[in-house]
C-alpha cells in the first residue's frame, strides 16, 4: 500500500512538473508569435503607402494607356474635335480664373481706399503686396485680403477704436483716438480740444474732424452708452448745405470774370434809378390845359399863356412856352418849332437807357466768356490729371457755371427795366407831341376865325 501511494505521489508530481514546463513553453511561443505579428504589422504599415502610391501611379498609367489606345483607334477628325473641346474648356477656365482674380484684386483696392484712420498698419501690408505683385502671382495675397475684408466687416459691425491723426476745420493736425461703428466715425483729440464726427474722403491721406459733442464722444470712447447722431453721408450733406447757402462761395468760385459783370450791374442799377426818378418827376398836365393857353392867346394875354404853359411839370410845358414866342409868325412856324424842340425832348428822355440796353446785352456775353475760360481750365486739368477724380476740375466747372448764372441774373432784370423805362419815355414823348399838335390845331382855328 505504501508503495502504491509512493508511486501515485511520484506520478502526480511528475505530471505537475510536466504541465508547468508545457505552460512556460506555451507562453514563450505566444510571446514570440505576438512579436512576429507586430513586426509584420509594422512592415505592412511601412510598405502600404508605397504600395498605394505605386497602385495609384499604375492606375494613372493605365488611364493614360487606355486614352492613348482610344486616341489611336480614333480618326484624325475625332482627335481634332477632342483637342478643340479641351482648348475651349481651357480658355473658359482661364477666363473664369482671370475674372475671379481681377474681382479679388478690385476688392483689395477698394478696401484700401476705405481704410479708416489707424487701420493702415493692419491691412496696408496686404494691399501693398497686391499692388506690387503680378496678377498671376498674388492669388494667396488676394485670398488673404478677402479674408481680411470679412474680418474687418465683422469688426465694424461690433465697433472698435484706433489711434491716429485728424485735421480740424482750422487745418490743425491733432493726434487722438477714433471710435468706429459701421459707417460712422468719431474722433477725440488727446488734449481734449477737439471732438466730433469725422469726414473722410475716399482716397484722401488725411481725415477731417467736424465740431461735435465733446462730452458724449469722450464718454463713448470710455465705453459708456451715449446718444449720438449719425450722418450716413460722412459729413458731405453738411458741406453741400454750407456751399449752397453761401453767396460768398459763389463769388469766390466765379473767378475774375465776375468783377466786370458785377461792375456793369452796379452801373446799370444806378442808371435805372436815375432814370426812374427823372420819369417820376413828370406829371401829366391837367385836363383843359391847352385850352386855357389858347383862351389866353385869344384874349391877347400872351404872357399869361406862357405862364400857364410853364406851370406844367411836363416836357410839353417848356416846349409850348418856347413855341408861343412864334405865334405871330403863324401856325406853320409854331409847328416847325414844336417838332424841332421835340427832338431835344426825345433825346433827353432816352438818356441813360442805351447804357441799360448795353448791360442787358453784354452781361450774358461776359458770362459766356467766363464759361469758355472755365472750360479751358477744366480741360487743362484733365490733360494733367485725367478724368478719374473730378475734384481738380471743380474750379473750372464752377467758374464756367457761376459766370453764366450771374450773367443771366444781371441781363434779365436789365432787359426788363430797359423795356419798362423805354415804354414810359416813349409815352411821355407821344403825349408831348400830342399836346403840341393840339396847340397848333387851335392856333389854326383861331387864325381862320
Amino acid at each position: 500500500m505504501r508503495n502504491f501511494a509512493r508511486v501515485f505521489i511520484a506520478a502526480v508530481l511528475s505530471s505537475t512538473l510536466l504541465y508547468a514546463s508545457t505552460e512556460e513553453e506555451l507562453k514563450a511561443d505566444l510571446q514570440k508569435s505576438l512579436t512576429e505579428l507586430g513586426e509584420v504589422r509594422a512592415k505592412i504599415a511601412t510598405e502600404k503607402p508605397l504600395l498605394g502610391k505605386k497602385i495609384a501611379d499604375l492606375e494613372q498609367e493605365l488611364i493614360l494607356l487606355r486614352r492613348q489606345q482610344r486616341l489611336a483607334r480614333m480618326s484624325a477628325e475625332g482627335r481634332l474635335n477632342d483637342m478643340k473641346a479641351l482648348s475651349k474648356n481651357h480658355a473658359i477656365y482661364t477666363q473664369d480664373a482671370n475674372y475671379l482674380s481681377a474681382q479679388m484684386k478690385q476688392h483689395a483696392v477698394v478696401m484700401g481706399t476705405q481704410l479708416l484712420p489707424g487701420e493702415n498698419g493692419e491691412y496696408g501690408q496686404v494691399i501693398e503686396q497686391i499692388a506690387t505683385r503680378g496678377q498671376d502671382q498674388d492669388l494667396d495675397s488676394q485670398v488673404d485680403a478677402l479674408s481680411k475684408g470679412v474680418d474687418r466687416l465683422e469688426q465694424l459691425l461690433g465697433g472698435f477704436k484706433t489711434q491716429g491723426n485728424a485735421v480740424t476745420e482750422q487745418d490743425q493736425v491733432l493726434a487722438g483716438e477714433f471710435a468706429h461703428l459701421g459707417p460712422a466715425t468719431w474722433f477725440a483729440a488727446n488734449d481734449g480740444s477737439v471732438a466730433g464726427p469725422v469726414l473722410s474722403d475716399v482716397g484722401a491721406k488725411s481725415v477731417k474732424v467736424l465740431d461735435g459733442d465733446k462730452e458724449a464722444i469722450a464718454a463713448l470712447l470710455g465705453g459708456k452708452e451715449v446718444d449720438l447722431s449719425i450722418d450716413v453721408t460722412g459729413g458731405k450733406a453738411r458741406a453741400i448745405a454750407e456751399i449752397q447757402s453761401g453767396f460768398g462761395q459763389l463769388l469766390k468760385k466765379g473767378g475774375v470774370w465776375l468783377m466786370p459783370i458785377l461792375g456793369i450791374a452796379l452801373l446799370s442799377a444806378i442808371c435805372g434809378v436815375i432814370k426812374l426818378l427823372q420819369l417820376m418827376q413828370i406829371k401829366s398836365p391837367r385836363q383843359g390845359w391847352v385850352s386855357e393857353i389858347l383862351s389866353a392867346l385869344r384874349d391877347g394875354r400872351k404872357e399869361e399863356a406862357e405862364e400857364i404853359a410853364a406851370s406844367a411839370k411836363h416836357p410839353a410845358g417848356e416846349l409850348l412856352k418856347n413855341a408861343l414866342q412864334y405865334t405871330s409868325a403863324g401856325a406853320d412856324v409854331v409847328e416847325e418849332v414844336i417838332y424841332e424842340q421835340l427832338i431835344g425832348v426825345q433825346g433827353k428822355l432816352q438818356s441813360w437807357l442805351p447804357f441799360i440796353a448795353v448791360t442787358a446785352a453784354t452781361a450774358p456775353l461776359l458770362g459766356l466768356l467766363g464759361t469758355v475760360s472755365g472750360m479751358i481750365r477744366m480741360f487743362n486739368v484733365i490733360t494733367v490729371t485725367g478724368t478719374g477724380d473730378v475734384k481738380p476740375m471743380a474750379g473750372g466747372i464752377s467758374e464756367a457755371l457761376v459766370t453764366t448764372l450771374f450773367g443771366l441774373i444781371v441781363a434779365i432784370p436789365a432787359l426788363i427795366i430797359h423795356t419798362l423805362l423805354s415804354r414810359r419815355s416813349n409815352g411821355v414823348v407821344q403825349n408831348t407831341e400830342k399836346l403840341g399838335l393840339t396847340l397848333v390845331n387851335g392856333l389854326r382855328k383861331m387864325n381862320q376865325g
